[in-house]
């Protein structure tokens, strides 16, 4: 009776790993679409603005190259995150394949594998982020003081 319940537990526990994992990956694919449709308004506004100063024989200003490359980098950064975030799908699934097919699996070394590959997918999200607020907030500013 007791192995039926830890049975049941035991697959609760995997089947609401698997919807918590499967829920994350979805926020992240929804904040990257987010992040990465937000840079590219971004980065046409700024080359729209400086088209559009160019064309009055205005001065283009220092800052509004700068946004735009806030965001530009912004969308580097996010793509360095993503391929982090593919290295640390690899790696789970070679945990999972180990644990599956064999009686030593190697766990320590994709686990330590992992565990870099998360710390540069979120110091990526969170660079990428911060250069996405503060490319909109200076383009803001700049609209804001200059039109």
């Amino acid at each position: 009776m007791e192995e039926k319940q830890s049975k049941k537990k035991e697959d609760y526990i995997k089947e609401l790993y698997k919807r918590t994992w499967e829920d994350l990956r979805t926020t992240h694919q929804r904040f990257d679409y987010l992040l990465i449709t937000i840079d590219g308004a971004g980065i046409y506004l700024s080359l729209e603005l400086m088209k559009f100063l160019y064309e009055h024989h205005k001065p283009i200003n220092v800052s509004l190259k700068a946004f735009g490359m806030c965001l530009a980098i912004s969308i580097i950064f996010n793509f360095i995150s993503q391929f982090c975030s593919f290295n640390i799908c690899r790696n789970v699934l070679k945990i999972e394949e180990d644990l599956a097919f064999y009686e030593e699996p190697e766990i320590k070394k994709y686990n330590e594998k992992v565990q870099i590959f998360t710390f540069f997918a979120s110091f990526s999200m969170l660079i990428s982020m911060i250069l996405m607020i503060i490319g909109v907030i200076g383009l803001i500013i700049f609209l804001y003081k200059n039109f």
